[in-house]
């Protein structure tokens, strides 16, 4: 009934950095001469390692308790080069990251027909960073700045209970009191917040056969923002935002699964969620580079997934999954909220109403999907061909041509800048970058028990597509996984 584990995992690394297919105008990170240049940056470094403890004890007959106890730590350097050569790096920008924390989880069933659980979660987060400063010109090392360090800590204390409340239907509700405290944040003069709130959530489930069950939930859960959120200024565009509100989402799910004819599997359910504050960032003018604004928006998910497993015969399984979904967000009323935020109108940003009214939703399809084919034409090899289908996609345009950097700056007719975009008022403007179609395949052998090796391609079709302006995705790529259990 008892299990104790200790787990080891290191990391070490290097890597780089794509590079924009135009020219990055928005979030570039020189300014030379009055024109952005791209983003010429590399990780000589980018290590991670993770200690941690787990276990689960049984007492008595009805009772257990679980441990989990953890230590991460992440370590990289950012360098950055001001030439497509990569030489002469004009500044590093090391980080010294690392976390701890854990739980103990306490359930019983010592009540007849009710399974109580109680929870108490602890982490702690320190993030650790200075810039490493270069001549350009020759590399030569100039000064490096103070590190400065900001940590925060999180507890959470939960109660769940499930009462079986007759052989086919269970009642499950839960709640939680999570607080979040900033313990240290160097380089900001703004005080240092704490935050708590309540989480809520209640379901009920009908299992109206032996394979068949539908559920209906409700749970409301807050987010506190990261440090991230709250201090990193994105290289001076924006400003420290300690007290930005939490986000608070309110969720309803209606959800249905069965099985015909021993060999079908299907389950489905539909979703809507109420956001409230959702933490979002406003790229301003007149400079691209250094005008962002933290929002707080109000919105709504909603949608539907459907999933779908038939076994056609013993040797040969076909399936798929579909998810729908809508989002919004209130963009008007966070652009009236922001621009109240600014009390000295000399430090308003230009057209920050009409900048933040033009924001459009991010970065999520309203159809996914994903279809396979699993077949064994011997005992140890399986064959599964694949498709991932996405359709269009929403991205805010950084390239020249961005309506947000003004023609001022030199970006419009510099060299490099091919089809630069109207210089309005510096409202941001979008493109939809395509929907795609991907096909992958992957072959498993199992020589025994204890071994199986993988080989495998993915987008066989080597589609050019995207999930961001101007950064293409992958195209054709090949793996060979082995796992041996000794």
């Amino acid at each position: 009934t008892d299990e104790y584990s200790i787990n080891y995992t290191v990391q070490q690394g290097e890597k780089g950095a794509p590079l924009h297919t135009e020219r990055q105008a928005v979030q570039g990170y020189f300014n030379l001469n009055g024109a952005q240049t791209a983003r010429f940056w590399d990780w000589p470094q980018w290590d991670t390692s993770s200690l941690s403890w787990l276990s689960k004890t049984q007492i008595g007959e009805a009772s257990y308790i679980k441990t989990n106890a953890y230590y991460n730590t992440f370590d990289n350097v950012t360098r950055f080069f001001p030439n497509a050569q990569y030489l002469n790096p004009q500044v590093d920008s090391p980080y010294e990251d690392n976390s701890y924390g854990g739980f103990v989880e306490i359930g019983t069933n010592l009540i007849p027909m009710n399974t109580l659980k109680g929870v108490v979660h602890y982490r702690r987060d320190e993030h650790n960073e200075g810039n490493i400063n270069y001549n350009p010109v020759t590399g030569a090392f100039i000064s490096q700045d103070p590190t400065e360090t900001s940590a925060e800590e999180t507890w959470s204390v939960a109660v769940e209970n499930t009462f079986h409340a007759t052989r086919n239907v269970d009642i499950v509700t839960g709640v939680s009191y999570d607080m979040n405290q900033v313990l240290q944040a160097d380089g900001s003069t703004e005080p240092r917040p704490d935050a708590d709130g309540w989480n809520g959530q209640a379901a009920a489930i009908y299992s109206y056969s032996d394979t068949g069950k539908t559920y209906a939930s409700i749970s409301s859960r807050i987010r506190f923002p990261t440090l991230f959120e709250r201090y990193s200024t994105r290289f001076g565009a924006k400003s420290a935002d300690p007290t930005i509100d939490a986000e608070r989402a309110t969720n309803y799910e209606i959800g249905w699964s069965e099985t015909f004819f021993r060999d079908v599997r299907v389950s489905s359910s539909v979703f809507y969620s109420d956001i409230n504050d959702s933490i979002q960032n406003a790229f301003l003018g007149p400079n691209g580079m250094n005008s962002i604004v933290g929002i707080s928006a109000d919105g709504e998910n909603y949608g539907l997934e459907l999933s779908v497993d038939w076994d056609v015969m013993p040797s040969l399984r076909i399936g798929g999954n579909y998810t729908y979904i809508e989002r919004s967000l209130d963009y008007a009323s966070a652009a009236q909220q922001a621009f109240a935020k600014y009390t000295d109108p000399n430090d308003r940003p230009p057209n920050v109403i009409a900048a933040i009214e033009a924001m459009k939703v991010e970065g999520m399809p309203r159809h996914e999907a994903f279809v396979y084919v699993s077949w064994k034409p011997i005992s140890q090899l399986t064959l599964t061909p694949s498709l991932e289908i996405a359709s269009d996609r929403t991205s805010l345009i950084t390239s020249c041509r961005s309506t947000l950097p003004y023609a001022s700056m030199g970006i419009q007719n510099n060299a490099g800048c091919a089809n630069p975009g109207p210089r309005v008022d510096s409202r941001p403007n979008y493109a939809q970058i395509g929907s795609y179609a991907l096909v992958n395949f992957q072959a498993a052998y199992e020589f025994d028990q204890n071994t199986t090796a993988v080989v495998g391609a993915t987008n066989l079709l080597d589609e050019n597509y995207s999930l961001a302006d101007g950064f293409p995705e992958p195209g054709r790529q090949f793996f060979v996984n082995v796992r041996s259990k000794f």
